[in-house]
């Protein structure tokens, strides 16, 4: 469309420009900050572990494509009125959805929406949307102002942004787990720490990499439960399974402990027998004795943890929490620990947990005064 208008004509330039600036900054911002680990997963399982995803340099490469395809559909789509010019990077903010938006069974990922429908009904509004453009065109006379044609098309872009994410990928428990093994596959344990703190509802692959990372800091008997174990002992160690994820779980567990698991073995069992073995790791110890607290058996605990420490202010935290506990469940059979501080604390944990009221009621008062102890899991769980 040729406008008579100067000022108009300056317009027409200005808003294609600024939808394409739009678009490049977003699909680069998502690609690379919001979806990269997705697409990381996607990459490896679709290339059967073949190949590794290289975040930086896909990412540019996908939004240059995806200009490209914007740019083409602005030559071929001339006759589009001035209020509707951002209509062309449709497509390319469609495409930009389907290639984030594969989902993950094996991780506890199903579909939220059936998916034929999830994509039908972007396309169809946007091929009403070209019909409405092809019937209504600009008149070579008009004399509007720059909003008069920006709002209609920062709308557009706005709704193309939506359907980009309602297509996509954007299950947060699985961002975070995905999160959690590139931070592993970097090495930065504190990030994978960081990743699960807040996290209520873990997956099974984030509590066996939460459980690693604090291991590989020395912190697995220190912190454990300042973090939801919804899976008790099971959750410390991964499954043969997730070897499918693009950072191999069970290979990196299995060098750090001396094994290599069955998925169809308890885990008690298994690190106890792990722990046996001459060449058995240090950290499987810590391990087995974690499972231990996990099952909530402290007998057992405290007769293996004293094979081999002594009752110290220098045992991990959790491990001095549950001595104070089986302290106080069998006063008769267990030593006193030489923590008089810690002591001091739970016994003001023992007198809230003895006050009146209704189990959900003592719970909730327990969870907000002792939210991190070993002591809360044992009574509450998770």
């Amino acid at each position: 469309m040729q406008y008579s208008h100067p000022q108009i004509r300056q317009i027409a330039r200005r808003i294609p420009i600024l939808c394409a600036l739009y678009f490049v900054l977003f699909a680069f911002g998502y690609l690379l900050l919001l979806q990269c680990d997705v697409l990381a997963q996607t990459h490896f399982a679709l290339s059967q572990g073949q190949a590794y995803y290289q975040p930086l340099p896909a990412t540019i490469l996908s939004t240059l494509l995806l200009f490209l395809l914007g740019l083409l559909l602005s030559r071929l789509l001339t006759w589009l009125p001035l209020r509707l010019k951002a209509a062309v990077w449709f497509p390319s903010f469609f495409l930009l959805g389907l290639l984030t938006s594969w989902h993950f069974p094996s991780l506890g990922d199903p579909a939220a929406l059936p998916r034929w429908p999830r994509l039908l009904l972007p396309v169809g509004l946007y091929l009403l949307l070209l019909v409405l453009g092809r019937l209504h065109s600009d008149s070579s006379k008009e004399r509007d102002t720059f909003s008069t044609y920006a709002w209609p098309n920062a709308l557009l872009l706005v709704l193309f942004t939506c359907a980009t994410v309602v297509v996509s990928n954007t299950d947060a428990s699985l961002h975070r787990t995905l999160r959690a093994l590139r931070q592993l596959s970097q090495r930065d344990y504190a990030a994978v720490l960081q990743t699960a703190r807040y996290e209520t509802s873990p997956s099974p692959q984030l509590t066996a990499s939460l459980a690693y990372a604090l291991s590989k800091q020395g912190l697995l008997g220190e912190r454990l439960f300042a973090y939801a174990q919804p899976y008790g002992s099971e959750g410390l160690l991964p499954h043969l399974a997730d070897s499918t994820l693009f950072f191999d779980l069970p290979r990196a567990v299995g060098a750090h402990l001396g094994y290599r698991r069955g998925d169809h073995t308890p885990v008690p069992l298994f690190l106890e027998a792990v722990a046996r073995r001459p060449n058995a790791q240090p950290a499987a110890r810590h391990y087995r004795l974690c499972a231990l607290l996990l099952q909530r058996r402290t007998s057992d605990f405290r007769h293996l943890l004293l094979q081999g420490d002594t009752l110290s202010v220098a045992l991990p935290l959790h491990y001095r929490e549950a001595l104070l506990l089986e302290q106080q469940l069998h006063p008769q059979s267990a030593d006193t620990l030489p923590d008089a501080d810690l002591a001091r604390q739970f016994h003001d944990f023992d007198s809230l947990r003895r006050l009146p009221g209704t189990a959900p009621q003592r719970e909730l008062r327990l969870r907000q005064h002792f939210p991190d102890t070993y002591w809360t899991y044992y009574y509450c769980g998770k």
